[in-house]
This record gives structure tokens, C-alpha cells and sequence, in this order.
């Protein structure tokens, strides 16, 4: 067995330190509050709780942190914008598979009581 050399425990400390920014970060993200920041996101499909609404705040945080990523190593870049867009979008994915879970469900009680459903677009004739 080999000793770890003084870069694989400076890299096990920064994975570590990371991991622990991402965890208080994750306690800490308040959804509306963060994501009102997005310009381009409309309050109401922020407060919507459907699938597709989810999908669209994921492209959106998703958009964002490829623009982070290209500030880096620029003056303009922030880490710790760079690790609330992480949490943000962690969070957000898991509650957009959550939604895309409990839609169907949704769908089918809908659909048996005979009115529109929340994917409804369109005159139902």
C-alpha cells in the first residue's frame, strides 16, 4: 500500500471542503428566494408545480452554470455563486423527477373524472 502523496491529500481536502460548502449551501437554499434572481424565469412558472415547469427552471440553472463555468478563471467568476447554482440545481432536480413521478398519477384521477388535466393544452372537445 502506498502513501498518499502530498497533491492526493490536498485533493481529498478540497473534494472534502466542497462537499461540506455543498451540504450548509443545501440547509441554506431557499427556492423562491434564488430563483427570483433568474430574469428570464417567470414567477409564475417558479411557483407551478408541474413537470414541465420544473424542466424549465432546470434549463435555466443549467444555462446559468455553463455561464459560470466559462467565467472561470476570469476576474467576474464567484465560487460561491458557482456552488449556489450547484445546490441549486441538485435541489431542483430532485424535485423535478419527483413532479415527473407523481404526474401520471395526477394524469389518470384527472382523466377519470373527466376534466382537464394540469399537461392540458388545447380546446377539449
Amino acid at each position: 500500500m502506498r502513501n498518499p502523496s502530498s497533491s492526493d491529500r490536498l485533493r481529498a481536502a478540497a473534494r472534502e471542503s466542497l462537499q461540506s460548502a455543498l451540504r450548509a449551501k443545501a440547509d441554506a437554499y431557499r427556492r423562491e428566494e434564488f430563483l427570483r434572481s433568474f430574469h428570464r424565469l417567470p414567477r409564475s412558472v417558479i411557483a407551478a408545480e408541474t413537470p414541465q415547469a420544473a424542466a424549465a427552471v432546470l434549463k435555466e440553472l443549467e444555462r446559468a452554470l455553463r455561464a459560470e463555468r466559462a467565467r472561470a478563471g476570469h476576474w467576474t467568476y464567484d465560487l460561491s455563486r458557482h456552488i449556489a447554482l450547484l445546490v441549486a440545481h441538485r435541489a431542483e432536480r430532485a424535485r423535478a423527477l419527483r413532479l415527473a413521478r407523481a404526474a401520471p398519477a395526477d394524469a389518470r384521477a384527472v382523466a377519470k373524472a373527466g376534466a382537464p388535466g394540469p399537461l392540458f393544452v388545447g380546446r377539449r372537445d
